[in-house]
């Protein structure tokens, strides 16, 4: 179910009673599935719902030329069987996003170890009393993906 705005998702699950998962998604990708996929097992475990914060187009525009705007890649979440709830980070980092929606447990790939999360993130885990849950992901990118196949088609495309 896509929930419009991230101040309406009380209306739809209660505080405490979600796992929170998050990206960018443009494209989409199957290391974005697997990343799902491992989400959504570790709420179930829990009995628990999948909430998906998708990245705002603004945050994609930065890292790479924007596939799909915000919406796209909403619809795209929601048509998955593992995810429960989508709606808009609201803002491009996660922290707004985890207080209001308050879960048990904030997904993160484990790709995130090397850089570390943003200390904003991390302070808003801590205040609600979250846990970060890592779960693997494979070892590929949608920046890499659209750079690999700008440049190995660049001359075909510029003529």
């Amino acid at each position: 179910m896509i929930i419009e705005s991230l101040q309406r998702g009380n209306e739809f699950f209660q505080p405490r009673v979600a796992v929170l998962a998050s990206g960018a998604f443009d494209p989409l990708h199957y290391g974005h599935i697997r990343y799902i996929r491992a989400a959504a097992e570790h709420a179930r475990t829990h009995g628990l719902p999948l909430v998906v914060a998708v990245a705002p187009d603004e945050y994609v525009k930065r890292r790479h030329p924007l596939l799909q705007p915000l919406e796209g890649r909403m619809e795209v979440l929601d048509a998955l069987r593992w995810v429960d709830f989508v709606l808009p980070q609201g803002s491009e980092s996660l922290a707004p996003a985890i207080r209001a929606i308050s879960p048990v447990s904030v997904i993160k790939g484990t790709d995130w170890m090397a850089h570390g999360l943003p200390q904003e993130e991390n302070q808003a885990i801590e205040e609600i009393g979250a846990k970060i849950t890592r779960v693997g992901v494979s070892p590929v990118s949608s920046s890499e993906l659209l750079q690999t196949a700008f440049w190995r088609f660049a001359d075909e495309w510029v003529g």
